[in-house]
């Protein structure tokens, strides 16, 4: 009668939008008038991604899920 406690993993993989701000650069010609060119910034995407795999001998898994829902760890934007 060995018990072997249960395995259990959690992922989380979610999209992450960051958008820069645009960059303006001043254009000043001695033969023409001042004049600004807009350069967009740049947009990137990513998707962080994060795994818990552990056993529920270590921890109560509702512990690690606290009050955030059924989704339980989510990455952070950034991060």
């Amino acid at each position: 009668g060995v018990i072997c406690p249960e395995p259990f993993a959690l992922t989380s993989s979610e999209t992450c939008v960051v958008k820069y701000p645009d960059t303006v650069v001043d254009i000043v010609d001695p033969d023409l008038p001042p004049y600004s060119v807009i350069y967009p910034g740049p947009t990137l995407t990513t998707f962080p991604q994060q795994t818990i795999v552990g056993s529920t001998a270590l921890f109560d898994i509702r512990n690690l899920l606290g009050s955030r829902g059924s989704h339980g760890v989510r990455g952070m934007c950034g991060s």
